[in-house]
């Protein structure tokens, strides 16, 4: 019975995912990775969301004692908990304001600050016009104009089974799943018609994400592989005309 106990405290300890750092260890800022994401999209008045992460390039970093700040204001350290006793730290904030500039600072428990990230993002003036509604019988065609940024664009499909309409399918992952980039003023592009259908499956839905990513700056004492990124996602859908 005792080395049944021993494997399920092993099996737990092997399964944490997370560290505290010792004192001396989280007062280093050479001992911390940073990755930062800021998501933007179509949101009238706010950003997607602001994200985060503080490893130590192995595992994810829970500590209290550490604040990063955005533009003066602390974020929320939030911890989910998942499968194994697994957790899954972030630093996080509700308020989503969107700003001309994004500037991180770290304060370690000893109360040194640092700067630790900062991005200007680019103005996005791109204008899409998608049309709502797609017929089975025509290819699907969408156009752009005053673009400005280079996006990688994925189309995926919402199917059902010829035999039973009633069995829904599909999602981004699928084999079937196109490809392009943007990167032109102005254009248009099309989704082929044999695109909706197969032998088994016919489309309910069209789903268009546009996704541009861009790099900000990041203090070069943090551990390698530390970034910041503002990422602009356009998700649309596009039902099949009834």
């Amino acid at each position: 019975m005792k080395y049944y106990h021993l494997i399920i405290i092993l099996l737990i300890f092997q399964s944490c995912n997370t560290a505290t750092l010792s004192e001396k260890e989280a007062n280093n800022i050479s001992n911390l990775q940073v990755e930062i994401i800021i998501e933007d999209g179509t949101n009238q008045n706010s950003l997607n969301k602001i994200n985060a992460f503080l490893t130590n390039g192995e595992k994810s970093i829970i500590n209290d004692n550490i604040q990063i700040r955005l533009n003066g204001k602390p974020l929320e350290l939030f911890v989910r908990t998942g499968n194994y006793y697994d957790k899954y730290p972030v630093y996080r904030t509700d308020e989503l304001e969107r700003r001309e500039s994004y500037y991180f600072e770290i304060i370690l428990p000893d109360s040194t600050k640092y700067p630790i990230a900062f991005i200007k993002p680019s103005k996005i003036t791109s204008k899409f016009n998608f049309p709502t509604n797609f017929s089975l019988d025509k290819d699907y065609t969408f156009d752009w104009k005053n673009n400005n940024l280079t996006g990688d664009m994925e189309i995926w499909k919402g199917v059902h089974k010829k035999d039973n309409p009633n069995a829904h399918s599909g999602g981004r992952y699928a084999e079937s799943t196109i490809h392009h980039t943007i990167k032109n003023d102005s254009g248009n592009y099309s989704v082929q018609k044999s695109f909706y259908k197969d032998s088994l499956t016919v489309a309910d839905y069209l789903k268009i994400r546009i996704n541009s990513i861009e790099n900000g700056l990041i203090n070069p004492e943090l551990m390698i592989n530390s970034k910041i990124t503002f990422d602009y996602v356009m998700d649309k859908t596009i039902w099949v005309e009834k």
